[in-house]
């Protein structure tokens, strides 16, 4: 059975209470009628069924005069109180069916630097704050065998192949070195030739193979003969540094993704030092397959915002 508190909780009408507020705001029924777009007899009529539901006078009302009883000072303040909380949440939701919604799933390479990308992700959210942004690393092959088999639908990957349904676009280029850490031999050693990375212990990234996404790392070491003994390896830059920084051996790291740590003094940049490591970056989808409407909004901006780098340089 309920109780009087929640019998009035539950039949208590908002809209009776809204025009309490307003009438005790304009102090007359003919001013709150006038504000409410309303008539004067229904606007009374709205004050005397709040009287009956809570048992109460609020107001004295004969002619010259209109004053608010000590009960209804409290109701207007707990009125009030419930008005500023609804009009919060109204400014919360209100509009909010027309907003964006919805999740964007990308996969990137661990290492992947990219301009546009990053700006990409400023402005969108910007524009799109309920938009969800889920970003999470592989290696490039394992991005591009996803997209072309429909597990995800954006990639940003360092390897592109020409295959029927899958779209490989440049965006970018990143640029890489070889690095090594504090205990490291060549460690603060100046102008150092590229021979004397011959024979050293090396690590690696998974994609640092011909025709792989960082084959550029294999190509460089096959020309100039800086075969040395493989001793870690990992799909993930952070580990690769980790390593490096270690002194396990040296390795080839982003240059953006370095800057820090070198300034750190955690690493040391080894040649070569002009013609720098060059990778590709692409955006890989399906082709002609639809995105849904925040990626696909997504994938429009970061063309664009490519589109507005490259106009630049």
């Amino acid at each position: 059975m309920q109780t009087p508190n929640q019998r009035l909780l539950r039949n208590l009408d908002w809209n009776l209470l809204y025009t309490f507020l307003i009438i005790v705001e304009e102090s007359s029924i003919t001013g709150a009628a006038r504000r409410l777009n309303l008539s004067q007899p229904s606007v009374s009529n709205a004050l005397k069924r709040l009287e009956l539901e809570l048992n109460l006078r609020l107001i004295e009302r004969r002619k010259g005069v209109f004053n608010l009883t000590n009960q209804g000072l409290l109701v207007y303040e707990y009125s009030s109180s419930v008005g500023d909380i609804l009009s919060h949440m109204a400014d919360h939701f209100v509009g909010q069916e027309k907003q964006l919604h919805g999740e964007v799933d990308i996969q990137i390479a661990s290492h992947l630097h990219c301009p546009a990308l990053d700006l990409t992700l400023t402005d969108f959210h910007r524009q799109y704050p309920n938009v969800l942004l889920s970003i999470n690393t592989q290696p490039s092959a394992k991005i591009i065998t996803d997209v072309a088999l429909g597990n995800i639908r954006i990639g940003l990957s360092n390897k592109s192949i020409n295959q029927t349904g899958l779209s490989c676009e440049l965006i970018g280029h990143e640029r890489l070195a070889f690095f090594c850490g504090p205990s490291h031999s060549l460690y603060q050693q100046k102008n150092i030739p590229i021979s004397a990375l011959k024979g050293l212990d090396y690590v690696s990234f998974e994609s640092d193979q011909p025709g792989e996404g960082l084959g550029c790392i294999a190509q460089f070491r096959a020309e100039h003969q800086c075969w040395g003994k493989l001793v870690a390896i990992s799909s993930n830059e952070e580990e690769v540094r980790r390593l490096v920084i270690a002194g396990v051996g040296f390795g080839a790291l982003t240059i953006e993704g370095s800057r820090a740590y070198v300034d750190q003094k955690k690493l040391w940049q080894l040649p070569p030092y002009d013609e720098l490591l060059m990778s590709k970056v692409y955006l890989v989808t399906q082709d002609n397959q639809p995105l849904p409407d925040a990626e696909q909004l997504f994938v429009t901006m970061l063309q664009k915002k490519v589109s507005e780098l490259s106009s630049i340089r």
